[in-house]
Parts: structure tokens; C-alpha cells; sequence
């Protein structure tokens, strides 16, 4: 097994991030100890619950909250958007306490600090800090299929957490609704894989521990990861797919979560395990809402009906029960199941909910009659999941390794093969195009529903962007290497193709001048016997000339023989040309298709050494790019607490000054007090002095928001410092030596 150590990007984290840590990160001003006594000593003789001028009362907790006249005095989580807030220091009017100077700023930092914190009442409170960038990002935007081209990973890393040989047995899988996109949960992280391509997208860490609940929510922007350590700790994170960025942080069980679900609106998530309790959280608080207690064993499964009404969670004694989701009221309990329940999901119209289990059925129940509808034998020795698609065919996994995908009627449509091991996770994209099984052994296998006997391997801990880089380059000097000798075996079959050409070139000619000289030889023979034909006949004719004619028939009897040996020899010298052209023909055949096939090797290999490049200049540059990462995160701590330090120093400056003008403004208080006991005589000095204290509580005011505005300046830049510190906090979380 190998840790990963790479740069997370900046948009992995939010100011919330730690939300669910906040006790345990900075002190808890609560009302009870902190804030009480300030309004006790300086508010409540005008506003308690005897004497409550302008309806308001600050003498409990409740009532502080209830706010008066002119509504809410304060509002959780925002110091500048609380009345209370601006009227004590001074920043609106009317200025509280009335006719004092504004608090001390210690007692206005706690207040402020109280209001950030959510107001706890007491010790036994906790923090809640208000998450704006949660709230917008998941109040935006519809609960169904979204506008333009699916969410898809834009800027995720795709570095690993952990690199190991191979994967525990994979306990999380999801599909997105409207993409091709596929999340493989691992350990310490999420591998989101092209569904139909097998790319991995990006890497999302998750150093809670081990992923056993992936939810992509409706419309596919982001995912829930439900997990942690078993025996140890809980949780369920919500990630922004497109960026990694982490929105919020739900739970702190004293166990590993098994199931996790949030609801259509994002508003609520929901989440249950070995603890046996279901638990509802309010997504951008965080604050628990619910807790639903009927289960006597753990919790395996958990799902919201698409239109937010029901939730249906199945447990490991056979129990599947139904609530009312608003209310955590119970709507159904249905009875049926044999084994325990592993995996629950409703159809999109909401009206039915599919159920798998260790029996090895799949049933389909009715929620408006709460009845059973259709039963089928799925997978021999067990069902381990479901789970439903956009046009309502229903995907499953089971214990005899198979994937298998159903009409919405339990008719089979698909048998996908290939995994080695019990299946245990199934997940199918909304359109039913892609599928995604995961079993025992840690083997995820993608296939297409179209061509089931095809599948495509995926890992849940891919190799780390290093060993990706290792194995290109290992890939790229094979490929070369093998180049070369293509390249040289391309040269000997051209040479021998080009030697095997020159050599039938030779013997065409040589038949050739061979053929010539044997038609010469055959008309000369022709034309010695046409000779010695005529010389006979003329023997009876010229016997006076028998004796000459005969020495010239013996010559030309010799020139005959000649010629004829000349015609034999001829004769096999051009069979044997023959014999020799159709072999050089032959051998220039076997040596152009040896060519050819080597030109073809030499291609292949000038395409490997081509897809090896491209792998290695790929790695290299994500390599870069996590280097330049780091650097980013570096600079920004640094600037960050840099900037603090300024704005503390101009913040301490402009108080100073403020001291300095509210002293200015005593003194001519008093000289104006002075003044009118002389009134009748110094009317001049009177309006005089009046002119001074009113430029000077001009001044005061213009100081004393000044003073506001670099307080602000400092809160921002001290929650900035805070954000880089925790980013480079949960970095060296997720990524170790």
C-alpha cells in the first residue's frame, strides 16, 4: 500500500469545512456565561421582561431570540446583519446603551462572536456557523435534470489518496441521473470514472476513512459520501462534482455510516448505520433535526422518494420501514422479506419502491396502498443491490457475481459476466446506457447495456499520477525498443525485397538476351538447311562442280552441327533462365508481402510509440500542475496572515484615533458646559463651542465607522487566514508521506 502526497486545489474546501469541529477548534461564547451578564449590566433596565421597551426583552435566551417591536435584535450566524449588533456599537442609531459612551470592545467582540457562532444558550450547546457558500450553492439551480450539457468533473486532480495493488471489497458504487459518470468509493477516497470511455475524471479524498454510501443528487451536481472508520467515527460529506469543493459536513456518529441520502431540495440529509438510528441532518446547518428509532439492527440501506414525501431504510433483520420525511412519522412497515434488506430505491414517479435482499428476491412494493406488487428470484445465494433508472428499468447485483439489468416488471434484459467474486454494488446511469458492478474481491468491471458481453476494468484506488508518470515512461522505452526493431526487421525485408528485385531484373534481361540469341540461332539453322536442301538437288545437276559443292557441303554440314549445338546449348540456357525467373518471381513475391507485413508492424509500433508519448507528456503535465498547486496553497497562507497582520495593525491605529477624537469631544462637552454659565455674556462662545462639538461628533461618528469598516476588513481577512489554514489542514489530512 502506498499514500499518495499531492496539493488538493483550492476549490476542495469551504469555510464550513469544520463545522462539525468547531468546539473543539475555538472557544464557545455561549448567552448563558458570556452574553448575559453584558445585558445584564447594561441593557436590561430599559429591556427585560418587566420593563420591555420597544417590545424587547434581553433578560433570557428566548427572548433574546424573539427579538421586539422591529423584529429580530439578532440573526444567527451574521454580526452585521443583527440590529443589536449595529445599535451597541454605534455603527446605527439609535446609540444603545442611550447617553453612554459604546461598550468596551472586548464585550463587543464577544457578542459579535456569539451571533457567528449561532447563538449557543449554554455549555451544552454547539457551535453553528451560518454556511453562505452552502446555502447558495444548493439553493440554486432546479431538482431535476439541469439546463445545458450534464455535470461532469471540470477541475478535479486525479491524483490518488492511497495507492494499493488492490482494492478491499467495494462497498460504494454510484451512477449519475443524467451523465455518463460513475463514482467507485474506495479508501480514504472517490474515483470518478467516463462511464462509457473508462477515464478516470478525478480523485475526490475523503480522509474520514472508508466511502459505504455514494448519492449523486437529482440533478447530478454534486455527491454524497457517507463513511468513516468502523467502530470509531461516522459521517456523510456533500461534494460539488464539477470542482471537488466540499459544501458541507454532516454527522458525528461513534460509527462507521452505512447508508446516507439526501433529499430532492438538498435541504435535508439523512443518515443511519451499525448505531441503528436514522438521523436527519439540515444540509447547510448542519444542525440534527431528526432522529428516527425503530430498527433493532444495523442499518444498511436508506432512500428518499424523488418527490421528498417518503423515506424508506432497510435494515440487517429483514425490517423495512417507511416514514413520513417531514415529520420522521411512521408511514408503513412492510413485512415480506426473508434475509436482510441491503438496498432500497424508488421508481421517479415516487409511487413504488424497489427492495433487494440476502433471500434473493426483488420486490416491488406499492406506497400508496403499501402493498406488495411483484416478486422475482433475482441472484441464487442473494441480492445484494438495486437500484432504478430514469424510464424505470431496475439494475441488480448478487452473490453469484452477476450484474443483471430488468424491465420494470422483472423481465431479464441483460446479464453482464465478469466479475470473479460476489457482486455487491450495482450502480446504472439514468439512461440505462452504462453499468457499473463492484464485488468481493474489489474488482469493478463497467459494461454497456447494449453488448453485455463486453466489460471494461476500473479500480476504486487507481495509481497515483507518479506511477502513471513510471509506467508511461516504462511504456514509452518499451515502445521505442520495440520500434527499433521493427524498424531494423522494415530494413532487412526492404533490402531483401529490393536484392530480390534486382536479381529478377537481371534474369528478365538474361532470358531475355538469351531468347534473342536463340531466335537468331534457330533462323540461321532454318537457313543452313534450306541451303544444304538446295545444294542436293542441284548435285545431279552440277556434277562438274560435285567436287567444290561437296567441300562446301562439308563445310556447311560443320557449320550445321555447330549451329545445332549452339541451338541445344541455347536451348537450355534459356529453360534454366526460365526456371531461374519464375523462382527470382517467386522469391520477389514472398519478400514484398515480408515487406509489407513488416511496414505494417512498423506502423503498429509507430502508434505505440505515439500513445506512450501522449501518456507520458499527460502525467508529466499533471505532475506540473500538482506542483504549481502547492505553490498556490503556500502563497495564500502566507498572503493571508500577512493581510491580517496589516489590517490588526490599522484596525489598532484607528481605535487609537477614535480615543483620541472621543477625548477631543469630553473636552468640549465640558467647555461648552462651562460656557453657558456665562451664557448671557458669551453667546458667541456658546455657538462657538456648539459648532466644535458637532464637527467633533461628526468626526466621532466618521472615525467610529471607519473603525467598523478596517474591523470588517479584519474579520475577512482573519476568516481567510482561518479558511488557508484549514485547507492546508485537511490537505495534510488526506495526503501523507
Amino acid at each position: 500500500m502506498r499514500v499518495s502526497f499531492c496539493i488538493l486545489p483550492l476549490a476542495l474546501f469551504s469555510s464550513g469545512l469544520f463545522a462539525q469541529d468547531a468546539d473543539k477548534q475555538e472557544k464557545k461564547i455561549t448567552f448563558e456565561e458570556h452574553i448575559k451578564p453584558i445585558f445584564r449590566e447594561h441593557c436590561t433596565v430599559c429591556h427585560s421582561e418587566s420593563d420591555k421597551e420597544s417590545d424587547l426583552a434581553l433578560d433570557t435566551y428566548g427572548a433574546t431570540l424573539a427579538g421586539g417591536s422591529s423584529g429580530p435584535a439578532v440573526k444567527e450566524g451574521d454580526p452585521d446583519g443583527s440590529r443589536l449588533y449595529a445599535l451597541v456599537t454605534h455603527a446605527e442609531r439609535p446609540f444603545m446603551p442611550p447617553d453612554e459612551d459604546a461598550m468596551a470592545k472586548e464585550k463587543l467582540d464577544l457578542i459579535k462572536t456569539w451571533i457567528s457562532q449561532g447563538m449557543p444558550e449554554n455549555s451544552g450547546s454547539k457551535i453553528k456557523r451560518f454556511n453562505t457558500a452552502a446555502a447558495a450553492m444548493l439553493t440554486s439551480g432546479g431538482i431535476g435534470k439541469p439546463d445545458g450539457p450534464p455535470p461532469m468533473p471540470e477541475s478535479l486532480l486525479k491524483q490518488t489518496v492511497i495507492e494499493t495493488a488492490r482494492s478491499s471489497a467495494i462497498s460504494a458504487i454510484a451512477a449519475s441521473p443524467w451523465a455518463p459518470l460513475i463514482a467507485v468509493g474506495g479508501q480514504l477516497q472517490v474515483s470518478m470514472y467516463h462511464a462509457a470511455s473508462g477515464e478516470l475524471l478525478g480523485v475526490i479524498p475523503f480522509p474520514e476513512g472508508e466511502a459505504q454510501s455514494l448519492t449523486f443528487t437529482r440533478d447530478g451536481r454534486q455527491l454524497l459520501i457517507g463513511g468513516g472508520q468502523h467502530s470509531h467515527s461516522g459521517c456523510a460529506v456533500l461534494v460539488d462534482i464539477a470542482t471537488g469543493k466540499r459544501i458541507t459536513k454532516v454527522g458525528d456518529e461513534l460509527d462507521i455510516v452505512m447508508a446516507a441520502d439526501i433529499t430532492s431540495d438538498k435541504k435535508r440529509i439523512a443518515i443511519a448505520g451499525p448505531q441503528k438510528i436514522v438521523r436527519i441532518y439540515d444540509s447547510i446547518s448542519g444542525e440534527k433535526v431528526l432522529e428516527l428509532k425503530k430498527h433493532t439492527d444495523w442499518i444498511f440501506a436508506l432512500r428518499y422518494s424523488p418527490d421528498g414525501v417518503l423515506l424508506a431504510s432497510g435494515d440487517r433483520s429483514n425490517g423495512l420501514i417507511v416514514w413520513e420525511a417531514d415529520t420522521g412519522n411512521l408511514y408503513s412497515q412492510l413485512n415480506g422479506h426473508r434475509d436482510q434488506i441491503r438496498s432500497v430505491d424508488f421508481r421517479a414517479d415516487s409511487n413504488v419502491l424497489a427492495s433487494a435482499s440476502m433471500d434473493g428476491t426483488v420486490k416491488l412494493w406499492d406506497m400508496l396502498e403499501s402493498k406488495l406488487i411483484k416478486s422475482w428470484n433475482a441472484h441464487g445465494g442473494g441480492t445484494t443491490a438495486v437500484c432504478y433508472t430514469n424510464n424505470g428499468m431496475v439494475a441488480t447485483a448478487g452473490k453469484d457475481t452477476r450484474v443483471k439489468l430488468w424491465d420494470g416488471n422483472g423481465g431479464l434484459k441483460g446479464d453482464f459476466k465478469g466479475l470473479g467474486a460476489p457482486a455487491l454494488e450495482v450502480a446504472v446511469t439514468g439512461d440505462a446506457a452504462y453499468l457499473a458492478g463492484g464485488d468481493w474481491n474489489g474488482s469493478v468491471n463497467l459494461w454497456a447495456a447494449a453488448d453485455p458481453s463486453k466489460n471494461r476494468f476500473v479500480a476504486a484506488n487507481p495509481p497515483s499520477i507518479e506511477t502513471r508518470l513510471q509506467q508511461a515512461n516504462a511504456n514509452l522505452t518499451e515502445a521505442r525498443a520495440d520500434i527499433a526493431g521493427v524498424q531494423q526487421t522494415a530494413q532487412q525485408s526492404s533490402q531483401a525485397a529490393q536484392a530480390a528485385a534486382t536479381e529478377l531484373a537481371n534474369a528478365q534481361n538474361n532470358s531475355k538476351t538469351l531468347s534473342v540469341q536463340l531466335s537468331k540461332a534457330q533462323a540461321t539453322q532454318k537457313d543452313l538447311q534450306n541451303k544444304v536442301g538446295t545444294m542436293g538437288s542441284e548435285i545431279t545437276q552440277l556434277e562438274a562442280q560435285l567436287a567444290a559443292l561437296k567441300a562446301n557441303r562439308q563445310k556447311a554440314g560443320q557449320r550445321l552441327g555447330q549451329a545445332a549445338a549452339a541451338v541445344t546449348d541455347l536451348t537450355k540456357k534459356s529453360t534454366a533462365a526460365t526456371t531461374a525467373l519464375a523462382a527470382a518471381t517467386k522469391s520477389k513475391e514472398e519478400k514484398a508481402k515480408a515487406a509489407a507485413a513488416s511496414a505494417e508492424q512498423l506502423k503498429l509500433a509507430q502508434g505505440k510509440l505515439a500513445a506512450a508519448e501522449a501518456a507520458a507528456q499527460k502525467a508529466a503535465k499533471e505532475k506540473a500542475e500538482l506542483e504549481a498547486l502547492a505553490t498556490n496553497l503556500r502563497k495564500a497562507v502566507t498572503e493571508a496572515s500577512s493581510k491580517s497582520t496589516t489590517l490588526e495593525t490599522q484596525v489598532a491605529a484607528a481605535l487609537n484615533a477614535q480615543a483620541t477624537q472621543e477625548s477631543t469631544t469630553t473636552d468640549a462637552t465640558q467647555k461648552l458646559a462651562a460656557l453657558q454659565a456665562e451664557m448671557e455674556v458669551l453667546k458667541n462662545r456658546i455657538a462657538e463651542a456648539d459648532k466644535i462639538r458637532n464637527d467633533a461628533e461628526t468626526n466621532l461618528k466618521t472615525k467610529r465607522l471607519a473603525a467598523i469598516e478596517l474591523q470588517k476588513q479584519l474579520d475577512i481577512a482573519q476568516q481567510a487566514a482561518l479558511d488557508a489554514k484549514e485547507q492546508l489542514e485537511l490537505f495534510e489530512k488526506s495526503y501523507k508521506k
